[in-house]
Parts: C-alpha cells; structure tokens; sequence
C-alpha cells in the first residue's frame, strides 16, 4: 500500500509525498497535535490519550486534545492536575471530569504517574 502511494506520489510534488508519507508514518499522536515538557502522550485516537509523567520532575506537562495539562502536586494515592487552567485531583483508579474531558489516574510510582485522558 505504501508503495503504491509513493509510486502515485512521484508524479505529484516532493513537498507532498513528504508531507503524505510522515502523516501516514507519524500516526495519531501526531495528529491530535502534542507537546510535552517531563512529559509522555501516546493518543490512540483524538479523543483518547494516555500521559506518563515524570513524578519528581520541577515541570510535568503536555498539551494534548487542544488542552494544557500539568502536574501541580501528587501522594501516594492521588494526583492534582490543572487541566485547561482548572486544578482537579484524581485518586488512584478513580476518574474525575473536567469540562468536556474525562481524566483516569491508573498509575502513581515514585517516578512516574500515568493518566488516561478521554473526550466526551
């Protein structure tokens, strides 16, 4: 398949085989636009991402599905994240809504927390 594409491609622009092959290769989380600072995001889709931060980090955020999230403080068993400027906190396999967002802290360690974020 993606050699009949480039093969199609030739005939066309460099600009857009380049363009077409890294959104075919870069896949979702690409797509739903990410940034991250101590911060992972991998987006099944784009209304679904699952963020890794590094726990003892003095900075941990992402910018995923169109909103800011950052880690303001983490226990034990819970974390308090500001999502879109809002702060929530989310106990361990527990969710919590923050507007339209739906965040499920499914991991705290003492080097990472793992939060599964989903648009409703």
């Amino acid at each position: 398949m993606i050699a009949d594409m480039i093969a199609t491609l030739r005939r066309g622009s460099r600009w857009t085989a380049a363009a077409l092959l890294t959104l075919g290769l870069a896949g979702p989380a690409t797509l739903a636009g990410c940034s991250a600072e101590n911060a992972s995001a991998n987006c099944a889709s784009t209304s679904e991402c699952t963020i890794t931060f590094q726990r003892n980090a003095d900075k941990a955020k992402v910018s995923v599905l169109g909103v800011d999230i950052s880690v303001v403080s983490a226990t034990d068993d819970s974390v308090t994240l500001a999502v879109g400027g809002q702060q929530v906190t989310v106990k361990r396999d527990a969710s919590a809504s923050v507007g339209s967002l739906t965040v499920n802290l499914t991991s705290i360690s003492d080097s990472e927390i793992v939060v599964k974020v989903t648009r409703s």
